[in-house]
């Protein structure tokens, strides 16, 4: 075997054991006790051995609001290789005009300087008659989910039959659709009000993209969902009303996913009154009141959502405060390196998630949802190597001179945790040691994904 991994406790979606991992040709080759020999040993005395980490929702290279990301593939996926993510599945958004296919030639030019692994969900802009068989040589080259954002940025109000059609042609071809749940309506009707009032900036976003704004979109996404037989997959839900929406769905018997994201775990829209930057914080949709961060956490541990993910996107300070009203700011952040560290610091050691649902909601059922599992997501014999060394005793304060995103400023900076990846794997390969990167640009590999129905 090219490497073994001895003696760390093994923690999967759905079981804990000690053990060790044999590793050949970038795949797990041997799972048990007394393996070898091997080309190399790594002794995992007191770490525990997860699946690496599967963030489907960033944007790490791409030009929004006529503002080009200062985080690239290599960048990005440097950042999310060093908090213990192995694979990432990234938003290709098209161009004017540009069809689908070009899109993705696009996205997968950027790609080649990613160090792990990729998958792309093509998004889908004001569509017509093309966009159906664009869809569908899309599906046939293994981009098996749909974006739909259901705000002015699509069109969405104005093209809503369109998008109805295309979510019928997923649903047909065994596609996802994911969702970005703001009604653009009440967006728009609040951002007026704000800016009559002389009241539109920072510290206001939440009154202009408020929580029923999220659940309007909500309940009227997964009607169309219904109307359209498609499984739907609500984005970055940040609040009640959201939750509601998935809950009122299921109960008629609908095939509905939920995901959150960092933000809205560990912030509230309190932190918009601070003095310097507050801009940081901005993301659509905006931070909430602080009681729906427990209601957030009750709602992963008890399935009502399904995933965390980032929506990572790296921005200088310079691009996040250039806007200065409610509808100029920049949404986003750099997130993929802090995402599984806060997420086990503030959730497994503090008792809201058990380890397993840790692996559950940020590495197993992302890649069974969008076609990866069992190549990606979990540690089995015949899986993809992607292995995440965790120190659980590891404290660190985390600072924006140690991050490895191109983003000049760190959200989270000065929060301590304690949990941190050791050593990052993927296929095989130790592509992160302590800290130290080893990895090359360009050996992260682009992931042909299997359709939500096979």
């Amino acid at each position: 075997m090219d490497l073994i991994l001895a003696n760390g406790e093994i923690v999967t979606a759905h079981e804990s054991y000690r053990a060790d991992i044999g590793i050949e040709d970038g795949v797990i080759k041997q799972i048990g006790h007394r393996l070898g020999p091997a080309g190399h040993t790594v002794d995992c005395s007191g770490k525990i051995l997860f699946p690496g980490g599967v963030d489907v929702h960033t944007h790490v290279e791409f030009e929004w609001m006529g503002h080009t990301t200062t985080d690239d593939f290599h960048s990005s996926t440097v950042a999310a290789a060093c908090g213990g993510i192995t694979t990432i599945c990234d938003y290709a958004v098209p161009a004017p005009g540009q069809s689908l296919q070009d899109c993705l030639a696009t996205w997968n030019k950027r790609g080649e300087k990613s160090v792990v692994d990729y998958g792309l969900h093509p998004t889908l802009f004001q569509p017509g008659e093309h966009t159906l068989s664009e869809m569908r040589d899309a599906v046939a080259d293994g981009y098996t989910s749909f974006k739909i954002f259901m705000t002015e940025l699509s069109q969405f109000d104005h093209y809503a039959p369109q998008y109805l059609r295309c979510m019928e042609e997923a649903g047909r071809l065994g596609a996802m659709i994911n969702i970005h749940c703001e009604d653009q309506c009440c967006i728009s009707y609040m951002t007026q009000k704000l800016a009559e009032e002389n009241n539109s900036n920072v510290r206001t976003l939440p009154d202009s993209r408020p929580r029923i704004s999220e659940g309007i979109a909500a309940q009227r996404a997964l009607w169309m969902a219904h109307v359209a037989d498609v499984p739907a997959y609500l984005v970055h839900l940040s609040c009640q009303e959201g939750l509601d929406a998935l809950n009122d769905a299921r109960a008629r018997g609908q095939t509905c996913y939920g995901e959150t994201r960092p933000i809205y775990l560990h912030l509230s829209r309190d932190r918009f009154n601070e003095e310097v930057f507050p801009e940081q914080y901005v993301g659509w949709p905006p931070l909430r009141d602080a009681d729906q961060m427990e209601v957030l956490w009750q709602a992963l541990d008890s399935n009502v959502l399904q995933v965390v993910a980032t929506d990572h996107v790296g921005w200088s300070t310079k691009q996040k405060t250039e806007g200065k009203t409610v509808d100029e700011l920049l949404p986003g952040m750099s997130n993929l390196e802090t995402v599984l560290p806060m997420l086990y610091s503030e959730g497994v050691r503090k008792g809201r998630l058990t380890a397993n649902r840790f692996v559950e909601v940020s590495a197993t059922t992302p890649a069974k949802l969008f076609g990866l599992y069992p190549q990606k997501g979990t540690i089995a014999v015949g899986s993809d190597a992607d292995i995440t060394v965790f120190d659980p005793q590891k404290p660190v304060t985390i600072r924006q001179r140690d991050m490895h995103s191109k983003q000049d400023w760190e959200l989270h900076e000065g929060f301590e945790v304690t949990g941190w990846p050791a050593l990052t794997i993927s296929r095989g390969d130790i592509i992160v040691e302590n800290g130290k990167v080893n990895a090359e640009p360009g050996r992260g590999k682009l992931v042909k994904r299997r359709t939500y129905t096979s």
